[in-house]
């Protein structure tokens, strides 16, 4: 393994979604030393279970907004990571200097019924009451970030059996 191998291992990037103990339906957020509830499934009328609103679509939907960043589409990107019936939770990622990044976890007012699938592309057309969380931020290479999300993606992907291509293949 070489240095640049173990720089962007998604554990050491510190970023991660994992399931929790035996259950495939609960997953935690590890960002840093922060572990948050990880619901990644909008609920929405267009969603029927196995349509496209699952986890790889939101991922899908992350790895757009990094792309958006990466080139120069603004400073700084929304990520949704919980879908909750009173609030949602989000990453917000913006550059800091030298292709590194920082990566907050926070909260908003904004419920998941609120959302369209087009927010989680454009999320600054309804995210305007971003709260940071305590001690919940990583500084990384972007480009370890996209790394961890990438195989995320591929674990979800994986799991259920799903081929469908992704912004990161062109990324």
């Amino acid at each position: 393994m070489t240095d640049r191998e173990d720089a962007t291992s998604p554990q050491l990037v510190g970023l991660s979604i994992e399931p929790v103990g035996e259950s495939s339906d609960s997953l935690v957020l590890k960002l840093g030393i922060s572990r948050f509830e990880c619901a990644l499934v909008l609920d929405h009328p267009d969603y029927n279970g196995d349509g496209p609103l699952d986890a790889v679509y939101t991922l899908d939907c992350w790895l757009s907004e990094l792309g958006r960043l990466s080139g120069g589409g603004g400073p700084v990107v929304l990520l949704p990571f919980n879908f909750s019936d009173q609030c949602t939770g989000w990453l917000r990622v913006g550059p800091v200097r030298n292709g590194r990044v920082e990566v907050q976890a926070g909260w908003s007012g904004v419920s998941q019924y609120e959302l369209d699938p087009s927010d989680l592309t454009a999320p600054g057309r309804r995210i305007f009451d971003f709260e940071p969380a305590r001690n919940a931020r990583i500084e990384r290479p972007l480009a370890d970030i996209v790394t961890a999300v990438v195989a995320a993606r591929q674990a979800f992907a994986d799991k259920h059996g799903q081929q469908r291509p992704t912004v990161a293949d062109t990324y």
